[in-house]
C-alpha cells in the first residue's frame, strides 16, 4: 500500500513521535553517509530505532512512501555496504539495538541485539566463562553484530571456528513491509532460538545479504565454554609458498584459533605505524593479561627480532588443559617446521592483549588513506593467486609511484579449507567525515592528514578494480561484497532466479540497500 504523504511529510511525522531519534543535521548526515572508503548520495535522514517493533512499524511507513532504506551497524565497512546510491534515502542506524537479550549457558546460546558490538558482547559472556566460536572482527570495539552477519566477517576465532555465519542459530529480520521475520528453531512458534536446522535453511539466506532482503534486529548465536589454555606461536618464511603451505597444514589440522601473516611490506608497515604510545597500551594490557613477566619480555623482545624481509605469521592456540595446549602446540611445531623459522611470539600475545584495537589502524604512520581488498581461495591456490598480485603489482609500479600508493598484504584462513589474501592499498589523501570521528584524535593529530589528492584517489580506485578482478579470475570468494566485489557476473542462473524471487517476496519494490550484490 502507497503513502499519500511526501517524504519529507514521513520524516516530520517521525520525528514528533521519535523526536531525537530521527536524525537530519546535515554534519551527522554526511558522517552516517561515509564509509571508510568513501560518500554515497546524501541521505534524507537517519533513524535511531531502540526496539524491533519501532522500527517495524517505521519501516512499513517508510517503504509505503516509497523511501529507500539501508541499514548501518557499526560502520566499519569499505566496499559501500551502507551507502546510498539514490535519493531519497534513509539510514536505518541499529546502533541503538543494543541488548543483549539472553545469556543461556545450559543451552548454549545467546540471544542479541544487531547493534551490540562485539567487543561489548564479549565482556558481557566473559562473567559467564562463555564465549561465542567467532568472536569478532579486529574492529569489534566499533563492529557490530548485525554488521558482521550481514557483510560477512572473520579474524578472532575464524581459523578454527569459521566466519561469523558459522556461530549464528536464528535471526529475527525486518523486512520491507514492516514484518518481523524468524529463523531457525524460533520460528517453529513454541520453541526457543536454539538450533538452525528445522527445515529448510532460511537463516543462511539472509547471511552475507549485505542488508539486500531486510534489516536484523536479533541474532541467537552458539556458545562454548571459554578456553582455559592459551598459547602463542610465530614463524619468518624466506618465501610465499612456504608461508601458504605452512598455514594450509594449521588450517586442515584444526590446531589454531586465530592465524594472521603479513608480507615483508604489511610487517614495514605495521613497524612504522607502531608508536611509543602504542607500545605502552600494549604491555599494559600484557601485563592484565599474563602477568608482570610477559611485559617485561614484550619491552625486552619487542619487534626487532623480526627480518622486515621475510614473511611473519603468528596464531593463538586455545585448549581446556596444560596436556592439550602442550599437544597442541607441539603438533603446530611440527607442522611448519619444514617451512619456516620460529622466532619470539610477542606479536600475537600483543593482538590477543587488543583483540579490537584496529580503529586506529584505517590510517598509514603519515595518516595515508587506507583501502583493503581481499580474495578467499582454497589452499591449493593460495601461492598461485599471491604470484599473481605480485605480478601485478610490479605492472602498476610506475602508476604506483607516481601518486604515492603502496601495499602490504595480510592473510589469514578460514576454518580448515580456505585462505584469505587481503592485499592493503595505502595512498596520501584527505580524511573524510568517518576518520574524523572513529579515529583518536591524537593519533591523528599525531600521524597528520595529507591534502586533498584526486588523481591518486582515482589510481587507487582502478588498481582496486584490477585487485578484485585478478582475485575472481582465481576463483576467489569475498565477504562485505556491498557494492564493490562482483557477484552476478558468472553466477548460476537458478540461483540467481532463486535469489531474485526471494527478493521479491520480501522487498517487492526494491527499496532495501539498492546496488548491493549487483542488485
Amino acid at each position: 500500500m502507497s503513502s499519500t504523504l511526501s517524504p519529507d511529510h514521513v520524516i516530520a511525522d517521525l520525528k514528533t513521535r521519535w523526536g531525537n531519534a530521527v536524525i537530519t543535521d546535515p554534519a551527522e548526515l554526511e558522517y552516517f553517509g561515509t564509509d571508510v572508503y568513501s560518500q554515497g548520495e546524501p541521505l534524507l535522514a537517519v533513524l535511531r530505532p531502540t526496539d524491533a517493533d519501532q522500527l517495524a512499524a517505521a519501516v512499513a511507513q517508510l517503504t509505503a512512501a516509497g523511501i529507500t532504506l539501508i541499514a548501518r551497524g557499526g560502520g566499519m565497512s569499505y566496499t559501500g555496504g551502507y551507502l546510498a546510491t539514490r535519493q531519497p534515502t534513509v539510514l536505518i542506524d541499529t546502533g541503538g539495538l543494543d541488548k543483549v537479550v539472553e545469556i543461556n549457558v545450559r543451552d548454549a546460546y545467546v540471544v542479541v541485539e544487531a547493534g551490540v558490538t562485539w567487543e561489548d558482547l564479549q565482556q558481557a559472556l566473559q562473567a559467564k566463562g562463555v564465549r561465542t566460536p567467532y568472536f569478532g572482527p579486529m574492529s569489534g570495539s566499533h563492529a557490530t553484530v548485525g554488521g558482521a552477519l550481514s557483510q560477512g566477517s572473520v579474524f578472532h576465532g575464524s581459523a578454527r571456528y569459521g566466519s561469523s555465519a558459522d556461530s549464528v542459530l536464528g535471526l529475527e529480520v525486518v523486512t520491507a513491509n514492516g514484518d518481523i521475520l524468524r529463523t531457525g528453531s524460533a520460528a517453529s512458534g513454541n520453541a526457543t532460538p536454539f538450533f538452525r536446522w528445522h527445515g529448510p535453511d532460511l537463516t543462511g539466506v539472509f547471511l552475507g545479504d549485505c542488508g539486500l532482503l531486510g534489516i536484523k534486529v536479533r541474532a541467537s548465536l552458539r556458545l562454548l565454554p571459554r578456553h582455559s589454555h592459551i598459547d602463542y606461536l610465530s614463524w619468518q618464511f624466506e618465501r610465499a609458498d612456504q608461508l601458504m603451505d605452512a598455514m594450509g597444514a594449521l588450517a586442515r589440522a584444526g590446531l589454531a584459533s586465530e592465524i594472521a601473516a603479513f608480507d615483508p611490506s604489511l610487517s614495514q608497515i605495521r613497524m612504522r605505524r607502531a608508536s611509543l604510545s602504542s607500545d605502552v597500551k600494549s604491555l599494559g594490557n600484557v601485563i592484565k593479561k599474563g602477568g608482570l613477566m610477559q611485559g617485561l619480555k614484550l619491552v625486552t623482545k619487542g619487534r626487532d627480532f623480526l627480518d622486515p624481509e621475510l614473511f611473519t605469521l603468528h596464531i593463538t592456540l586455545e585448549a581446556d588443559s596444560e596436556g592439550e595446549i602442550n599437544a597442541r602446540v607441539a603438533a603446530a611445531r611440527k607442522a611448519v617446521a619444514a617451512f619456516g623459522t620460529e622466532v619470539e611470539n610477542s606479536v600475537p600475545k600483543v593482538m590477543a592483549a587488543n583483540p579490537f584495537a584496529a580503529k586506529n589502524a584505517m590510517l598509514g604512520s603519515a595518516g595515508e588513506r587506507w583501502a583493503p581488498i581481499h580474495g578467499i581461495v582454497p589452499h591449493s591456490r593460495s601461492t598461485e593467486l599471491f604470484n599473481a598480485l605480485q605480478d601485478l603489482f610490479a605492472s602498476e609500479k610506475a602508476v604506483m609511484d607516481e601518486h604515492g600508493l603502496f601495499i602490504g598484504t595480510l592473510m589469514t584462513t578460514v576454518g580448515a579449507q580456505a585462505t584469505l589474501i587481503e592485499p592493503c592499498i595505502y595512498w596520501p589523501d584527505s580524511h573524510n567525515a568517518f576518520h574524523v570521528r572513529t579515529v583518536d584524535p591524537d593519533h591523528r593529530a599525531r600521524i597528520g592528514c595529507p591534502g586533498e589528492n584526486l588523481p591518486a584517489r582515482a589510481a587507487t580506485d582502478a588498481l582496486k578494480r584490477k585487485i578484485a578482478d585478478t582475485m575472481r579470475a582465481h576463483g576467489a570468494a569475498s565477504f562485505q561484497i556491498g557494492k564493490f566485489y562482483t557477484y552476478r557476473e558468472g553466477r548460476d542462473p537458478a540461483a540467481l532466479a532463486m535469489l531474485d524471487a526471494i527478493k521479491q517476496q520480501v522487498d517487492p519494490k526494491g527499496l532495501m540497500n539498492p546496488g548491493v550484490l549487483g542488485r
